[in-house]
């Protein structure tokens, strides 16, 4: 290396073409001309983007999250759920995911501009959050710090509003409807200030705001590597699904 020269992390060179290259994919599926046909592909390439990026310890999928007790979550754009787990399929290619095989939860939307598209996010997020696990026993190697009942809910956006308005209309639902992390592919990402992802900043800020497009993506697949880079079984009492 010459002198002077400054080393680059490979992982957000990396997630700066990662970026460009979702981008500019986002920008082709606007010839499709109607919006839930460019919802649907805007959907997938997350999709396939998170199937090629994450450890293989679990399924990229989307559908209802059900649990023993007959609740439901509303439909979920992307459930990252256990391997381990089975799921009942269905030809539409939405399933119905156990409470216990749930992982992480994704909401994809091409922009937040409004404040009301805010709280039918919430909405979903609830509704995810209330859904109880028939027990809290299970194994989990590698790493311990993210508790194995907690299911990640994420708001993923493709050109949205700044990020620091977006944290002013979190505030304005109520704490069980705010996502863990959002993130925009144009603006960076929010990451709730709880010690979760990062040592909690001494600022009475629900979420850390980083500006950076690049710099988001790559914290987005380091935390879900995370969770999901692990060997993780879960006990079910399967007998308190039948009733």
């Amino acid at each position: 290396m010459a002198a002077g020269e400054v080393k680059t992390s490979p992982l957000l060179d990396y997630c700066a073409d990662a970026v460009a290259a979702l981008s500019a994919q986002y920008d082709m599926t606007k010839v499709l001309g109607y919006n839930a046909t460019m919802g649907a592909a805007r959907e997938s390439l997350i999709q396939n983007f998170l199937v090629d990026h994450l450890p293989e310890m679990t399924s990229v999928v989307s559908g209802v999250i059900v649990d023993a007790k007959g609740n439901r979550s509303k439909q979920q754009d992307i459930v990252l759920m256990l391997k381990s787990m089975p799921r009942l399929r269905f030809a539409s290619g939405d399933d119905l995911i156990f409470q216990e095989g749930a992982v992480a939860t994704f909401e994809i939307k091409t922009s937040i501009d409004t404040s009301g598209v805010i709280n039918k996010i919430g909405e979903n997020i609830q509704s995810v959050r209330t859904l109880s696990s028939t027990s809290l026993e299970g194994v989990r190697i590698g790493d311990l710090s993210w508790h194995h009942d907690r299911i990640l809910t994420a708001v993923l956006t493709y050109n949205g509003t700044e990020l620091s308005t977006i944290e002013e209309w979190l505030h304005s639902v109520p704490i069980t409807d705010r996502p863990d992390l959002y993130l925009d592919l144009s603006k960076g990402i929010l990451l709730k200030n709880d010690g979760s992802f990062a040592p909690v900043e001494q600022n009475d800020s629900e979420y850390v705001i980083i500006d950076s497009a690049s710099i988001g993506l790559a914290r987005f697949l380091t935390i879900l590597a995370r969770i999901t880079a692990v060997v993780q079984l879960r006990e079910v009492k399967w007998e308190e699904y039948i009733g």
